[in-house]
């Protein structure tokens, strides 16, 4: 038995024979032609490369094309010019800076005192090892793994682990975390040699625990320009297997490192250097020391590199915005913190290009909507057209004296809903054509 009713004729569409215009690049695509486009890429060197993607060349002409003709390219123009200013005001800097002899050389310095290590290091922003202040450390007795399983075995403790899976283990670090019996991972980071796989770093918070102060009270005389009422709260632990690896970052303070058993390899490039090192997200550069990629990263290969091995009771200080790698040598046991006694806080943008927000979607046009919930549309007595909804409502349409006239079963119903919303009515035969403020329009085709 076929059914009584009959589909609602719905608004005018466009023709589907209607011809096409050229479909244009996505989103995607654009923004990599105007990536290049300021790189310095060739117009023909662009355009075999989206021939390559399967793009017709004459559309890929035209995006081409049309992204330089648009306003927004030009002002991307002029702003990749004062990044060059800013960019070769950097590297000429660097270029006096590195023309030292001994640039190349991270000094270590005895019994500094406080005003030449605020002179020549803080605020001449150079790195150095710093020796001696550590004679008196009841750490550089007692520390080490063995100590660390006896007294603090029994408790569990926050470390990154699975690392070796994670390329971008050092950014993703917060879902690497685990949470382990600190003498079962003493016992793992003893008898499992060499590796990068696990590692309990600044971020376990481990010494803003009580259970934990006693590692506090192993720390003696601290370097020049320490404020040691803050040792507490700016201060961290680490403990890990020769073969870790903090990949090449710069932190957003200073801070001072002190190496208590083991030893580590610190490698620095200058914050002048920034553009070489290819930072295209937070504060990590894309370069990995251990495995420089000159086909990936043709610019690092310009820019200088330091290096020193710093020894158990030696102390790094890292200055402000240096980019540095760290690598453990051996076994290791290490106390950071950043209690100087200056300004220590600096804000720093993320390079990386906003993500851009989902396009909003259409909104719904009200005869679009009307017509999804009409359930029918009737012809009753005297010529009235019912439209009727799923929840028993109804607009009713009649011809009056002044034209059309419309009728609600119920207040506050769908019908009332798109009653209040009709901008104008027309008859077409014997169906309804409703007119809504939005501009969309429906024809109402009773049946029966």
């Amino acid at each position: 038995m076929s059914s009584p009713f009959k589909p609602i004729t719905p608004a005018p569409r466009p023709r589907n024979d209607a011809p096409s215009s050229p479909r244009p690049l996505d989103a995607a695509w654009q923004r990599w032609i105007v990536e290049q486009r300021l790189r310095g890429c060739t117009v023909e060197s662009m355009l075999q490369s989206l021939q390559g993607a399967g793009h017709a060349r004459a559309d890929a002409e035209r995006a081409i094309a049309a992204i330089e003709s648009e306003p927004a390219y030009a002002v991307a123009q002029a702003v990749q010019q004062r990044h060059r200013k800013l960019e070769a005001v950097a590297l000429n800097l660097q270029r006096l800076w590195a023309s030292d002899p001994q640039y190349r050389r991270v000094e270590k310095r005895a019994d500094l005192s406080a005003d030449e290590f605020a002179a020549r290091y803080v605020r001449g922003c150079r790195p150095v090892v710093l020796t001696g202040h550590t004679r008196d450390w009841p750490a550089m007795r007692t520390w080490s793994p063995e100590d660390l399983k006896r007294r603090f075995g029994h408790l569990d403790v926050d470390v990154q682990s699975e690392r070796n899976a994670d390329t971008n283990y050092e950014q993703n670090k917060l879902k690497l975390t685990r949470r382990v019996n600190l003498g079962a991972f003493v016992d793992q980071v003893v008898r499992g040699g060499p590796t990068n796989d696990y590692y309990l770093t600044a971020n376990n918070e481990l010494l803003r625990r009580p259970e934990f102060a006693p590692l506090l009270a192993d720390i003696g005389s601290l370097p020049p320009l320490c404020d040691r009422s803050q040792l507490m709260e700016r201060s961290s632990f680490w403990f890990g297997p020769a073969g870790t690896v903090t990949p090449l970052h710069h932190d957003t303070l200073m801070l001072f490192h002190t190496q208590v058993v083991g030893r580590k390899r610190w490698r620095f490039v200058s914050p002048l250097e920034w553009s070489r090192v290819y930072n295209l997200r937070n504060v990590f550069s894309e370069v990995d020391l251990e495995r420089p990629d000159p086909a990936r990263f043709p610019d690092f290969q310009d820019a200088a590199v330091l290096e020193v091995v710093v020894e158990p009771g030696e102390t790094m200080f890292l200055p402000l915005a240096w980019w540095h790698q760290v690598a453990s040598l051996d076994v290791s046991l290490s106390f950071s913190y950043s209690c100087l006694a200056v300004p220590n806080q600096f804000d720093y943008p993320d390079p990386a290009a906003p993500v851009p927000l989902p396009p909003a979607p259409p909104p719904v046009r009200t005869a679009d909507a009307m017509q999804a919930e009409l359930l029918n549309a009737v012809a009753a007595a005297g010529g009235i057209v019912e439209a009727q909804f799923g929840d028993g409502s109804a607009l009713r349409f009649r011809s009056g004296v002044s034209g059309i006239e419309v009728q609600v079963n119920l207040a506050g119903s769908r019908a009332s809903y798109y009653g209040e919303r009709l901008a104008g009515l027309a008859r077409d035969g014997r169906a309804i054509q409703c007119h809504f403020a939005d501009g969309s329009s429906i024809s109402i085709m009773p049946f029966g």
